[in-house]
C-alpha cells in the first residue's frame, strides 16, 4: 500500500526567512517603523512587520515586503533585497502561487551568486529546490540539491548538510531510483546521529525506511522505525509517531506479519484522528481493512474499507480512491464475488488510467514551462543584443529571423508533444485492454480453481465415508459371522469332507475381512492421521511389497515436520496413484519412491522399470488417474515432470511448496 512521505526539511532553506522569527507586538513594531529613518534598520522593520502577518493577512505582508525592497534597492542593501526574496516566496508559498515562488526564488539565486555569500547562496538554492518539488518537477530539484552539497561541505555545516541528503533520498524515492534513495538517506541519517540531531535522525531514518522497504530489506526498515518511535515519544513528536506507526504496518504486511501490522495501524489510526489528519486516517482504514480481510474478519475489513472510500470522496483524495477500491476488489475476491470485483477493479483501474493522464498532462506542462523559460532566457539576450545595435534595419531583420526560427520551433514542439500524447494514450489504452483480459483470466483459473477443490474435497470425503462404513459396518458383521462360525466348529460334529469345507469357508472369510480392511486402509489410512505422511507412505509401500506385487523401496528425507492435514492427504493420494498406474499398467517389477523436503517446498519423485509409454503420444488420451494426480498437483500449485520412454520404465518428478 502506498504511504506519505514525512519531509521535516522539505522548507527548510527558507533559513532567512525566520525559523527564528520572533512574534512580537504588531502595534509596537509600527510605533518603532513611524520613527525610524529610512535605512537599513526601517528595511528589517518592514520584514519582522510582514512576517507577523503572513498566516493571517498574507496581502498585508507582502505590501510590507515590497516596502523593504523598494527601500533595499533605494540603498543598495543587498542583504535586504534577498530578505524580500525569501519571505515572499514563503507567503506565495502558503497561496498556493508555486511559479511565482519559483520566479522570485531564481532571482534570489542570481543576486545571491552576484553578492558572492556562500550560505546565503546555499540558502537561495534550497529555497528553489523546494519550489520544484512544490510543482513535481523532481529532475530540477535535485541537480538544484546538487549545487548546494559542496557549499555546505565547504563551509563544515553538517546540520544543513543532512538536511539536503534528507530531500535527495526523497526525491531520488519520487523518481524510483532506490539505490541512490538509499545512499542518500544512509549519509543524512550518518550525519545527524555525528551531531546528535534528533528531529533529523527523525526525519533520514522515516525517509529511508521507504526505499529499504522497497529493496526488501524490510528488517532494517522495522529497526529504524521502531527507534522513530522510541525518540519522538521522547521529544513528544505526534506526527513522527503517526508517520513511523504507518510506516510500520506497511513493512510488517511485507513480512505477511498481520497481527503486528494490524497493531501498528490501530495506534496510527488513533493519532491521525487526535492530530485531525484526514490523509494519514485514510491511509491507515486502507491499511487495516487489509489485514483484517487476511484474517479472515471480512464484515469488519469491509467496514475499514469503506470508511477509507467514503473519507476520500468527501475530500477529493483521488489517488486514495483509486486505492480503497483495489481493497475492496481483493475483498471481494476472498468473498468470491466475482461480480464485486471485477466492478471495483474496473472502478480502481478508471481512477489509475485518470491519474495517469493528469501525470502526462503535468509532464507536458513541465516541458512547456521549460521551453518558455529557455524562450524567455533567449529573448532577454536577444533584447539585450538589440540594445546594442544601433543599425534599425539590422536589428528588425534579426528580430524577423527570431521569430522565424522559434514559430517553426514551437510548431515543431507542439506537433511532437501532440504525437507522444497520443502514443502515450493508444499504450494506457492497450495496457488496459491487457489488464483487464489479465483479470478475466485469472478470475476463470480461480473458479476453475475452486471447482477442482470441491471435486477434490467431495472425493476425500466419500473415500473417508466409504472407509469407516466398510471397517465399522461391514468389518464388524463379518467379524461377528467369523466368531459365530468359530463357536459353531466346536459344538457340532463333521465329517472328513464337510470339515474340510467348513475349513476353506473360514479362510476365506478371513481373506474377505483382510482384503476388506486393505481397501478401508487405503480408502482413508488411519496411519496417515495419527502419524503423519512418512509412517503412513512407509505402511502403504510396507503392504505392497509384503503382496509380492513389486520390489518397492521407500524414502523419507526431512520430513520431521507435519504438514497441513490436506496437503498430506494429497500427496498420499498422488503416491497412491502413481504406484496403482506402476501395478497396473507398467508392470514394474521394482519400484522407488521418495519424499523430501528441502527448506521451503517438497520433492516427490515415483520410478518403475516397468513398460513406460510415450509422453507425448498418449498427452491426450490420459485416463483419470493421471487426470486426478494433475488436479491435486494443481490444486498444491505444484509443478509436474514426467519422464517415460516405451520400454524403459517411467520416472515422475512432482515439485510442490511446503506448507
Amino acid at each position: 500500500m502506498q504511504l506519505r512521505l514525512i519531509l521535516f526539511f522539505a522548507l527548510l532553506f527558507q533559513i532567512i526567512h525566520v525559523c527564528a522569527q520572533d512574534y512580537l507586538d504588531r502595534d509596537s513594531l509600527w510605533r518603532v517603523l513611524k520613527n525610524s529613518k529610512p535605512d537599513t534598520n526601517q528595511v528589517k522593520l518592514y520584514i519582522q512587520l510582514g512576517q507577523q502577518y503572513e498566516n493571517n493577512n498574507p496581502d498585508s505582508a507582502l505590501l510590507l515586503y515590497e516596502k523593504a525592497l523598494e527601500l533595499s534597492a533605494h540603498l543598495n542593501y543587498t542583504r535586504g533585497i534577498i530578505s524580500y526574496y525569501t519571505n515572499a516566496t514563503y507567503v506565495y508559498n502558503l497561496m498556493g502561487r508555486y511559479d511565482t515562488a519559483l520566479t522570485l526564488n531564481l532571482k534570489s539565486v542570481e543576486i545571491a551568486r552576484a553578492f558572492g555569500d556562500p550560505e546565503r547562496l546555499a540558502a537561495c538554492l534550497g529555497n528553489v529546490g523546494a519550489s520544484y518539488m512544490q510543482l513535481e518537477r523532481q529532475e530540477e530539484a535535485v541537480e538544484t540539491y546538487l549545487q548546494i552539497v559542496p557549499i555546505y561541505e565547504k563551509l563544515g555545516d553538517k546540520r544543513r548538510l543532512s538536511s539536503i541528503y534528507d530531500n535527495l533520498c526523497t526525491i531520488y524515492f519520487n523518481l524510483y531510483q532506490f539505490p541512490k534513495s538509499i545512499e542518500y538517506g544512509e549519509k543524512s541519517l550518518q550525519l545527524s546521529r555525528e551531531i546528535n540531531n534528533v528531529v533529523g535522525i527523525i526525519s533520514a531514518s522515516v525517509n529511508l525506511s521507504m526505499p529499504l522497504n522497497k529493496t526488501g530489506q524490510v528488517k532494517r526498515s522495522i529497526e529504524l522505525l521502531k527507534e522513530v518511535q522510541k525518540l519522538a515519544k521522547k521529544i513528544d513528536h505526534q506526527y513522527a509517531l503517526l508517520i513511523s506507526a504507518m510506516h510500520l504496518g506497511d513493512a510488517y504486511i511485507r513480512l505477511s506479519n498481520f497481527q503486528e501490522a494490524k497493531r501498528s495501524y490501530q495506534d496510527a489510526l488513533a493519532l491521525a484522528r487526535k492530530l485531525n489528519d484526514l490523509v494519514s486516517e485514510v491511509i491507515v482504514l486502507r491499511g487495516l481493512a487489509t489485514c483484517l480481510y487476511t484474517e479472515g474478519q471480512i464484515a469488519e475489513a469491509e467496514s475499514n474499507a469503506r470508511q477509507s472510500l467514503r473519507l476520500a470522496i468527501t475530500n477529493n483524495y483521488l489517488s486514495h480512491i483509486g486505492h480503497a477500491y483495489a481493497v475492496l476488489a481483493e475483498i471481494a475476491l476472498f468473498k468470491r464475488d466475482f461480480k464485486g470485483n471485477v466492478n471495483y477493479s474496473l472502478k480502481s483501474d478508471s481512477i489509475r488510467t485518470l491519474l495517469l493522464n493528469e501525470s502526462v498532462t503535468k509532464n507536458i506542462q513541465n516541458v512547456e514551462a521549460k521551453y518558455e523559460s529557455r524562450q524567455k532566457e533567449q529573448r532577454i539576450m536577444e533584447l539585450q543584443q538589440e540594445t546594442a545595435i544601433k543599425d534599425l534595419t539590422i536589428r528588425q531583420s534579426r528580430l524577423f529571423n527570431y521569430i522565424l526560427v522559434v514559430s517553426l520551433l514551437a510548431l515543431t514542439i507542439i506537433a511532437l508533444l501532440a504525437r507522444r500524447t497520443y502514443q502515450q494514450k493508444k499504450k494506457i489504452f492497450e495496457k488496459d485492454k491487457q489488464v483487464q483480459a489479465a483479470q478475466i483470466a485469472k478470475l476463470e483459473s480461480e473458479r476453475q480453481l475452486l471447482a477442482s477443490e470441491a471435486v477434490i474435497k467431495g472425493q476425500e470425503e466419500e473415500r473417508g465415508r466409504l472407509a469407516r462404513d466398510l471397517h465399522d459396518g461391514l468389518g464388524g458383521l463379518l467379524s461377528g459371522v467369523k466368531f459365530s462360525l468359530s463357536n459353531m466348529k466346536s459344538n457340532v460334529i463333521l465329517d472328513t469332507d464337510n470339515q474340510l469345507v467348513f475349513e476353506r469357508s473360514l479362510d476365506m472369510l478371513d481373506h474377505s475381512i483382510s482384503e476388506l480392511r486393505r481397501v478401508a486402509h487405503n480408502m482413508m489410512p488411519e496411519v496417515l492421521v495419527k502419524y503423519g505422511l512418512p509412517e503412513a507412505l512407509k505402511s502403504y509401500c510396507d503392504n505392497l511389497r509384503q503382496s509380492q506385487i513389486f520390489k518397492i523401496d521407500f524414502q523419507s528425507i526431512g520430513m520431521d515436520k507435519r504438514l497441513e492435514g490436506k496437503t498430506e492427504i494429497f500427496i498420499f493420494r498422488i503416491v497412491q496413484e502413481l504406484l496403482n498406474n506402476a501395478a497396473r499398467h507398467a508392470k514394474a517389477t521394482e519400484v522407488l519412491v521418495q519424499v523430501a523436503r528441502q527448506e521451503n517446498q517438497i520433492t516427490i519423485t515415483v520410478e518403475d522399470n516397468g513398460t513406460g509409454f510415450d509422453v507425448v503420444k498418449e498427452s491426450n488420451t490420459i485416463g483419470a488417474g493421471w487426470t486426478n494426480i494433475r488436479s491435486r498437483v494443481e490444486y498444491l500449485k505444484g509443478k509436474l515432470d514426467v519422464q517415460s520412454t516405451a520400454g524403459q520404465g517411467t520416472s515422475v518428478h512432482i515439485i510442490i511448496p511446503a506448507t
